[in-house]
């Protein structure tokens, strides 16, 4: 191996690193921080209750990070789901009846914040799901045992923007064991009541670094094939 390529080597992996690096900082695409914890309980299972909220973004992306808050729940396991839209209420929009993406089990254990509300994130693996900017879509968060309430939401997002008030299923019986098929039904009859959860996407700048990265270590493959 020559100078050069050990030079464009230390450049490539240098690049990918600098990437990596850079995506710990995620871009924020939506945010509705806890005011105190609700009376509404998301159980992952045949009936649920499952509960789920809107959200929309002005910036797309691939979803890295999720984070939700609520009390303290007895497993550190949980059903993570997200629809598309379907006239205010989720859409079972794929092959499978969770909806758009769903993951089982998602493995977090909350961290008390005070007053009785927990804090939980989990990174979302593999990197499945892309949205789309300006786009309504719902998320939903069950913890796997009973007894664990999602939080309320202390007002307007901080960060994005809601077009619904959360909303809760009870009904119909899917092939994938939860109620994601709904009926869904509004969480409160007089006003809308939203929950409290923020999502993240990397970095525009994180992606183009890790791209070029990668780009250069096929160029540098390419080359040795050719110089064979």
């Amino acid at each position: 191996m020559d100078t050069v390529d050990r030079t464009l080597i230390a450049l490539m992996v240098g690049t990918l690193v600098m990437g990596i690096s850079v995506n710990v900082q995620a871009t924020v695409i939506y945010q509705d921080l806890p005011t105190a914890n609700s009376i509404f309980e998301s159980h992952h299972g045949v009936f649920g209750p499952v509960l789920a909220d809107d959200f929309s973004s002005s910036i797309g992306g691939t979803i890295t990070k999720v984070e939700w808050w609520g009390t303290a729940a007895s497993s550190t396991q949980w059903e993570i789901t997200f629809h598309t839209d379907n006239s205010g209420e989720p859409n079972v929009d794929s092959t499978v009846d969770g909806g758009l993406s769903q993951h089982l089990p998602v493995i977090a254990a909350g961290t008390d914040i005070g007053n009785g509300i927990f804090h939980y994130e989990a990174l979302w693996s593999p990197l499945d799901l892309s949205i789309l900017p300006n786009t309504s879509y719902w998320f939903s968060v069950a913890n796997i045992a009973t007894g664990w309430n999602w939080a309320l939401a202390d007002g307007a997002p901080e960060v994005g923007s809601q077009a619904y008030g959360a909303v809760v299923s009870t009904g119909a019986v899917c092939t994938n064991g939860g109620p994601h098929c709904g009926p869904w039904v509004a969480l409160t009859a007089t006003a809308p009541t939203n929950l409290a959860f923020r999502l993240t996407v990397p970095e525009p700048a994180s992606l183009a670094l890790m791209g070029i990265g990668i780009a250069g270590l096929g160029a540098m493959r390419r080359r040795k094939q050719c110089a064979k």
